[in-house]
């Protein structure tokens, strides 16, 4: 009887910790300001996940002049490890341009420069469902740079993060590499 009264506090205490950072991320995503002057859409991959057996595919959405919100999801069978698993994330990031950039930018209008590249920070929250029913997860905060040739991204990101798997809980360092392709709307 005592285990499992201790088995459902952990349990409780588990689930908790996880709807705090589902509503952490959300209301980063929500309380951003500003409007997009144009919807910037792109498509991406981390090709060291498709690489290792889990194949991803994602959205960076525009909220502002210098936001974005960030959905990806994936899954298969890891070659690192022989776990299958599915994966989603859900993020924000925020983009930091310098005024000389801006001011580029500005002069080079016709060019294939656009917004939401450069120096950025991430906040985001990823879940990792296994096949044995295990949960893990990882919420991080990252600081990165994306490259944009044409409309080609590629960007590279480091950071730290808390990292849960099979019960245990660790903070570590994290790092993700993305290539995407930008779509434009006006």
């Amino acid at each position: 009887m005592r285990y499992l009264k201790l088995t459902l506090i952990y349990s409780f205490k588990t689930m908790k910790m996880k709807v705090i950072t589902t509503i952490a991320s959300c209301l980063l995503v929500f309380t951003m300001n500003g409007q997009a002057k144009k919807s910037v859409l792109e498509i991406h991959t981390r090709p060291i996940s498709d690489f290792q057996g889990i194949i991803n595919a994602g959205l960076e959405i525009q909220t502002s002049e210098n936001s974005s919100i960030l959905f990806d999801g994936g899954g298969g069978t890891s070659a690192f490890d022989g776990s299958t698993l599915t994966t989603f994330l859900i993020g924000a990031r925020l983009y930091f341009t310098p005024e000389s950039s801006a001011i580029r930018r500005e002069l080079l209008k016709k060019a294939p420069i656009q917004s939401l590249e450069g120096l950025y920070v991430t906040a985001r929250h990823r879940s990792r469902f296994y096949s044995d029913g295990d949960y893990g997860a990882n919420t991080n905060v990252m600081i990165g740079k994306k490259l944009m040739i044409d409309e080609l991204t590629i960007a590279g990101e480091i950071g730290v993060g808390r990292q849960s798997l099979y019960g245990e809980t660790a903070v570590l360092p994290t790092w993700a590499v993305t290539i995407g392709y930008r779509l434009i709307q006006k």
